[in-house]
Parts: structure tokens; sequence; C-alpha cells
């Protein structure tokens, strides 16, 4: 009796991890959350499509239901390890970038350095907001985070042209809601 519980329950476990055959046919967005991450790990390991071929993905990946997904995104990614986790950021749209750093659970100082290099696509009437949304991002991880992934980009020759002028920009900002917080400490910034 216990041998053929035993076997049930070995036979079970298999049936579970094995992917059913119409999985493969599925198309993305039909996938749950589950099954999208585990089809982008796939992709990445494989190699078979560019970076720009995969954003749109990440950008389904990312879309659903505000709050209660990048809950839900944060508890996958922790799964995941960290040279997933950057090239998923580095094939990510940079208007993606600032809610998936906010997912990732411990974030290196590679994977900040790839998101504050992202640069805005050219037709963007408002760069410089765009970038200050994924210097926010790393800042509300961690400020040494974001001080550590300046510091060796600022000193790097591919550095991109944006970058200099957007992080200084972006430390007078910090500064001045710092200054404004203490002259006004019950003010909300």
């Amino acid at each position: 009796m216990k041998d053929e519980e035993a076997r049930s329950q070995d036979r079970g476990s298999v049936v579970v991890k094995k992917r059913k055959w119409y999985e493969k046919y599925l198309p993305f967005v039909a996938r749950s959350p589950e099954m999208q991450l585990r089809w982008l790990e796939s992709a990445f390991r494989k190699g078979a499509l560019s970076p720009e071929e995969i954003m749109p993905y990440i950008k389904l990946f990312m879309a659903p239901d505000g709050e209660g997904n990048l809950v839900r995104v944060r508890g996958l990614l922790h799964s995941l390890n960290g040279s997933v986790i950057e090239k998923m950021l580095g094939a990510a749209d940079i208007y993606d970038v600032p809610d998936l750093f906010r997912c990732v659970a411990e974030p290196t100082v590679s994977q900040a350095v790839i998101a504050i290099t992202k640069a805005p696509p050219p037709y963007e009437k408002m760069p410089e907001m765009v970038v200050d949304k994924v210097f926010q991002a790393v800042y509300d991880c961690s400020e040494e985070l974001l001080v550590q992934a300046a510091g060796m980009m600022t000193g790097s020759a591919v550095r991109p042209a944006h970058f200099q002028e957007a992080y200084e920009r972006f430390k007078e900002i910090k500064e001045d809601e710092k200054l404004l917080s203490a002259l006004y400490p019950k003010a909300i910034l």
C-alpha cells in the first residue's frame, strides 16, 4: 500500500515537472507569469534572440495591473540568478528599467551600472525625466549603490554622453530635497 502511494506520488511529481505538449505553442501573452519568466530565461540561455527582439516580451511581462504586478514580479525574480537579471535589465526598455530594478531583491553594482547607462530614445520630449526615474529607482534601493555605480561610470571610457550631466542634475535634485526637508520637516516631498 505504501509502495503504491510512493509510486503514485513519484509519478505525480514527474507529471508536474514535465511540460505539457501544448505549452510550447502557447503565445507569450497566454502564458502564466511563471511560464513567461521561464520562457525569458530560456531565451537568454539559448541566445537565439537579440536584446532588441526580447524587449517587447519584457514589456509584456512587466505590463499588467500596476503595484500588484510589481509584487508578483519581485517574487518571481527572486528565483533567478544575477546574470539573467543583468540580461533582462540590458534588454529592457528604459521605461521598464525603473520598475524592473525595484523588483530585484538584492541589486548589485553591475546591475545598477546597466540600469543607469540606459539612454533615452532620441524622440523622447523629456529625456531628463526618464533618466531621473532610473536614477531614482537605484537611489531608492540604496544611495551607496548609486554612488558606487556612478563612480564606476565616471572614470569609464564607455560612459554614455548623457550620463555625467544627468547624474550631476540628479545629485542637485537630491540635495535640494534634503534641504527642503530640513527646512520644512512636516512637508511631504
